[in-house]
């Protein structure tokens, strides 16, 4: 596991993106791994070698082609079920660090369990929801959408920890922006209202010669 990486938020956040697109995030995540933005503790480093990466590139183009067939699609989401919680488990339990404090051997079945129930329970929701989607001829837009987010979920669980400096730096400059801002605008209303009175000054001045 990348001791970068928040463990928790990218396990459950990978496993997520299972439910959407069981072989995606596994490819994504062999791609991370080749490439070593990702280092995965043993056995997870598997999926960096041809076989595995080159593999999932094949299921990963098949099911992206059967899942934008409307009918087709739903029969291969049922069908796909036990890759989905497989998918979500690896990716799950990939990230070691997600589960601790217990046993190694109960913290590898909690990972597994935890990634296969989130990747599942996603899952569910979109073959539930699909065949409606069908009815409209909105099933195509929708498989697209939902693998844009699996992509969207990978990427965010790869790179939070990359981007968190940036995030804490651009969340410093706008508390400094906007004290100065108040800074201002404070001074702004002492200069007015000094100048109210001045101006009252002035009056009661006039009047009284």
């Amino acid at each position: 596991m990348d001791p970068l990486l928040p463990s928790l938020p990218a396990a459950f956040g990978l496993a997520a993106a299972s439910g959407l697109n069981a072989s995606l995030p596994l490819l994504l995540v062999s791609l991370a791994a080749r490439t070593g933005l990702l280092h995965l503790a043993h056995p997870y480093d598997a999926l960096g070698s041809d076989v595995a990466f080159y593999g999932l590139l094949a299921i990963a183009a098949g099911e992206f082609l059967v899942d934008k067939v409307p009918g087709l699609d739903s029969v291969a989401q049922v069908v796909g079920a036990p890759l989905v919680a497989a998918s979500g488990a690896i990716v799950f339990a990939s990230q070691t660090g997600a589960v601790d404090r217990v046993d190694p051997g109960l913290q590898v079945l909690l990972s597994l369990g935890a990634g296969a129930a989130t990747a599942t329970t996603v899952h569910l929701v979109r073959t539930s929801a699909r065949p409606v989607l069908n009815l409209g001829l909105l099933g195509p837009v929708a498989s697209l959408l939902e693998d844009v987010a699996a992509v969207a979920l990978v990427a965010a669980a790869l790179l939070a920890a990359a981007l968190l400096p940036v995030v804490i730096a651009l969340a410093a400059m706008l508390v400094v922006w906007r004290r100065r801002r108040r800074a201002r605008r404070e001074e702004a209303l002492r200069l007015a209202a000094w100048s109210q009175w001045a101006a009252a000054c002035h009056r009661t001045g006039s009047s009284s010669s």
